[in-house]
């Protein structure tokens, strides 16, 4: 009811007393609007607070209207979002401690030193290395100026570093600053604040005193190199080996050749050193490492200038090189014109004496009457251990240290065994002994006196070795022939003694017998014959046609078979038939050689395998007992002619020829033959052939001889 309908009952209590409550109640519900306006105002502003602390813009009302403030409850809102960055803000500064406890132990262990300052030049941090390059034990650096610790008075008066950072502000680098007598490189650097102003600047000190030192050594040396290259009077060249164009050449070299330096360098050789007329160069076309000849140089103007010329080989940052030195022999070559008769007896003996040393490859030794050396090829500067320049007119005693040696060297150059042969050993690389024969011929003057001895000591090493492989190898094969023949002999003697009294089968079992050594007989001289015939260097023929390869390996097998006794044996060969192109009867010789070795080096009851690989290229073969197995020594020389592991009278039979002959046979194939041995742990023994044969210079004949499977 509104007042104006009120006012239609003046004086009714009960209208009186409803207006009175309508009056409090209007009061009442403006005090409240009043209440929730300022309440609505206290939650906006705290809620702006809030957002502000957190980062975040104020609140505006057409966002977030008063009664939708009220029901969603801000304040949790922005409490939970304030308590999730405070969490992300610890998180953030426990990562920034860890990464700053790495940057602690980066900025220790750096093998540079390393301070930071202020603006002022204060030192407010630097590291252990710094300390160590400019502090004494007990010194503080921080706090100071870095001018107090680290400048002496004489880097003062030099451009600072921190001072030129201030000033440029970017980043400088001073290279070979110096304190306290050591180089430093000295790299400077600001740290800016959000403005762009310098906060801080950080300078590091490399210390460069040992590489210094060596760049200056090395200055050095090169100029004192130069010096000396540029103040002898041989002209002195080097050379690309392989493009043969000069790379470098002295004062002597340009001033003798007479052309420009920039006219030499990159040019051939060939142009200035070389006769039309040469027959090739003795460093690159003939493999030899020194050589010196006499020939002309051609100048600018056309003359030619007689040289005598040494050339050398060096290596260079990994690029072979010719060093080429010169001198000028115009004058003595007008001496030798001018005197030629009179010294044509010396001349001789020095070309004699330089051709000897030149031609010789043997160690070559020349020394006068009381032992001292006068002259000395490189093989033997390399075989005594010692540099003829340095012992150039010594006493052997003096340069020699082996005793032995020196001993056998003094005999030998003794006036009295001159003309005479002696053998002395020396240690090889490989724990073995070399045998050398030195040979003396006595230097004698006009009048016949002795003037020295020249002495050549020939490696004899592997002739001494052949002749005790030969001689033992005749008295194996002596040994070898003597027993089948005194067996043929004895049963042909039996069979003629008796003959008509001997029933069938024992003559059956004699002539098999008498067969079967001549057989042995057979083999042997036909080893002999192809030993001979390798060693006369005639190629083996190969009568090559095709045949089944799985055949071949039962036909020789088959008697290892009937014959193994207590061996054990087994061959794995492919299940497909294998069709190969080679020399049937030298395979099957092949095959043989290799299990007889394999029968006979393995203990009774062991195993011998026999396995055959092939694909449409190659064919390999692989014979593996459990045996007695081989030195490292018997492996490296399995192959040699003549060579046996054991030679005694007690060993094992054989000619020491089955190997070497096997090898020959495979590789005239194109194949290639291999063994894998240890001591006490068996033997295998490997090679492979082509299916089909290349041409090998017409050593493959086809023969088409009817017995190819």
């Amino acid at each position: 009811m509104s007042d104006k309908e009120l006012a239609q009952y003046p004086g009714d209590r009960e209208v009186d007393s409803l207006r009175v409550e309508i009056e409090r109640l209007r009061q009442e519900n403006c005090s409240l609007r009043d209440w929730q306006q300022k309440s609505i105002h206290y939650i906006r502003d705290k809620v702006d607070q809030l957002l502000g602390v957190v980062g975040t813009s104020a609140l505006r009302p057409e966002e977030l209207d008063d009664d939708m403030l009220l029901n969603l409850d801000p304040i949790g809102i922005v409490s939970d979002t304030f308590v999730q960055i405070l969490e992300n803000l610890r998180q953030t500064n426990e990562e920034l401690s860890l990464a700053k406890n790495e940057l602690d132990a980066i900025f220790h262990a750096a093998g540079n030193g390393i301070m930071v300052m202020n603006t002022a030049g204060e030192v407010i941090s630097c590291n252990t290395k710094l300390q160590e390059l400019f502090l004494d034990d007990g010194d503080q650096l921080i706090g100071h100026c870095c001018s107090e610790k680290i400048c002496t008075p004489e880097a003062r008066s030099e451009a600072c570093v921190f001072d030129m950072v201030m000033q440029q502000g970017q980043p400088v680098t001073r290279r070979n600053w110096q304190s306290r007598g050591r180089h430093y490189d000295v790299i400077g650097a600001p740290i800016k604040n959000r403005s762009g102003d310098i906060a801080q600047i950080v300078l590091v000190y490399n210390d460069i005193t040992e590489r210094t030192c060596n760049e200056q050594a090395l200055a050095e040396a090169n100029t004192r190199l130069d010096t000396i290259v540029n103040s002898v009077l041989a002209g002195i060249l080097l050379i690309d080996a392989e493009t043969q164009r000069i790379v470098d050449a002295n004062r002597k070299a340009i001033e003798m050749i007479g052309e420009p330096v920039d006219n030499i360098l990159g040019a051939e050789c060939m142009e200035y050193l070389c006769p039309e007329s040469h027959d090739g160069c003795p460093i690159l076309d003939q493999g030899l490492t020194f050589a010196t000849r006499e020939c002309e140089i051609r100048r600018r103007d056309g003359t030619e200038i007689p040289i005598f010329k040494s050339v050398s080989t060096v290596v260079l940052d990994g690029r072979n090189y010719l060093l080429e030195s010169f001198v000028d022999i115009t004058d003595r070559k007008a001496a030798e014109a001018s005197v030629r008769e009179a010294l044509a007896t010396a001349e001789d003996a020095r070309a004699k004496m330089d051709g000897i040393l030149q031609s010789v490859a043997d160690p070559l030794i020349v020394t006068d009457p009381i032992h001292r050396i006068i002259m000395m090829n490189r093989a033997a500067e390399e075989l005594l251990g010692i540099c003829l320049l340095e012992s150039l007119g010594l006493p052997l005693e003096d340069v020699i240290s082996d005793e032995r040696l020196l001993e056998e060297l003094q005999d030998s150059l003794s006036t009295e065994n001159h003309g005479g042969r002696v053998d002395f050993s020396l240690p090889a690389l490989d724990g073995g002994e070399m045998i050398f024969q030195g040979r003396t011929s006595a230097l004698c003057d006009q009048e016949g006196r002795v003037t020295g001895m020249i002495t050549i000591m020939q490696n004899v090493t592997r002739d001494r070795e052949i002749d005790r492989m030969k001689s033992e190898f005749v008295s194996t094969a002596a040994h070898e022939l003597q027993t089948p023949l005194a067996a043929i002999i004895g049963f042909s003697e039996l069979l003629l003694s008796q003959r008509g009294e001997l029933s069938a089968e024992v003559e059956q079992e004699s002539l098999t017998y008498i067969f079967d050594k001549a057989d042995l007989l057979s083999k042997i001289v036909d080893d002999l014959l192809d030993i001979s015939r390798i060693e006369s260097g005639r190629p083996l023929e190969i009568f090559v046609d095709s045949f089944n390869l799985n055949n071949l390996v039962e036909q020789v097998v088959r008697p290892y078979r009937t014959r193994q006794g207590p061996h054990l044996f087994e061959v794995y060969l492919p299940e497909e038939p294998i069709s190969i192109i080679a020399d049937k009867r030298k395979l099957e010789q092949i095959l043989d050689n290799i299990l007889s070795n394999a029968f006979k080096y393995s203990p009774q009851g062991d195993l011998v395998r026999l396995s055959v690989r092939c694909d449409e290229v190659r064919c390999q073969v692989s014979v593996e007992d459990q045996g007695l197995g081989m030195t490292a020594e018997q492996k490296n020389r399995v192959f040699d002619k003549f060579y046996r592991g054991d030679a005694s009278n007690t060993s094992i039979c054989g000619t020491g020829l089955g190997m070497s002959i096997t090898q020959h046979f495979v590789e005239a194939h194109g194949g290639r033959i291999w063994v894998d041995s240890e001591p006490g742990q068996g033997t295998k023994v490997s090679f492979e052939i082509p299916v089909r044969p290349k041409d090998m210079a017409g050593h493959f004949v086809y023969s088409g001889r009817p017995d190819g499977d």
